[in-house]
């Protein structure tokens, strides 16, 4: 049995067809590449920040360079994990302009020119459960 979110390579599925894979959970980053979704093609490195709450759940949290804001709980016996996140406006309203690797200068010069542009508010929240399998 998965003992810690840390350390794992992961393939995480939610609704709407969000497949992330692969996933790596460092000890305070998480890479991801989304396979399918409204934006796949996208690559991220993320610092988050991390909580293990009680014994088997575990929490991260991680501020976007679009501004969106993500926070998982990760539940290890059943390997589901629910997801909040508030992603702004300009982006909601077209998450194919996420496609890129935030790794890449030209793509955060791009997102950085789109935050200039667009409406960050009212925000899109995602509140949703999704499950994992460890690869």
């Amino acid at each position: 049995m998965l003992t810690s979110i840390l350390g794992a390579r992961l393939s995480w599925h939610f609704a709407g067809g969000w497949v992330f894979d692969p996933a790596a959970v460092g000890p305070d980053i998480v890479e991801y590449s989304l396979k399918e979704g409204p934006h796949a093609g996208r690559h991220a490195v993320q610092h988050f920040y991390y909580q293990r709450v009680a014994p088997g759940v575990e929490t991260t949290a991680w501020y976007e360079e679009s501004g969106a804001v993500v926070h998982m709980t990760w539940y290890l016996q059943t390997q589901t994990v629910h997801r909040f996140a508030a992603l702004p406006a300009w982006l909601a309203e077209d998450m194919t302009v996420y496609r890129g690797d935030n790794q890449d200068p030209a793509f955060v010069e791009k997102i950085r020119e789109l935050i200039s542009q667009g409406p960050d508010w009212p925000r899109r929240i995602l509140n949703d459960d999704g499950y994992f399998k460890v690869i």
